[in-house]
């Protein structure tokens, strides 16, 4: 992982929370940012690796994600609902800069896992289609790039 290691993937994360947020800076507003930034890159993920494959994927993150803050914990049974929906409760109790963090967190072990799973200039492109605005400055760069 050259251009997509875990600092780089942080930081287009917390990018994409940043402007979906927009100015609030709430708890809330993290958390609804995170829930649109998961649908934009579950979208353009589901159709290669399958619904099943986004779940996985997300639930291992979420799983990951624990160790650094243990209080991701699922709030109500997996069945019921999808792996995110948990991590959106509990991003909603929680301060805001602690909620930015936590997301930023999963986010970017999801999209680490998704390197390993179908690598880095396929995950690069997915990234690219789901927050085409975090690429927005580097976009011309890589093109003529490639």
């Amino acid at each position: 992982m050259t251009a997509l290691g875990n600092a780089a993937l942080r930081q287009v994360a917390l990018k994409v929370l940043a402007q979906y947020e927009g100015s609030g800076a709430s708890a809330e507003g993290f958390a609804a940012a995170a829930r649109r930034a998961y649908d934009d890159l579950a979208r353009v993920s589901a159709p290669l690796i399958g619904q099943v494959g986004v779940d996985a994927l997300t639930g291992r993150a979420l799983y990951l994600a624990q160790r650094e803050y243990p209080w991701l914990v699922p709030a109500r049974e997996p069945e019921e609902t999808g792996p995110f929906d948990q991590v959106i409760v509990c991003l909603e109790r929680q301060d805001p800069a602690v909620s930015l963090e936590a997301a930023g967190a999963v986010f970017t072990i999801f999209t680490g896992l998704l390197v390993t799973f179908i690598g880095e200039p396929l995950t690069a492109r997915l990234l690219r289609q789901a927050w085409p605005d975090a690429f927005s400055d580097q976009s011309t760069e890589e093109t003529h790039k490639a």
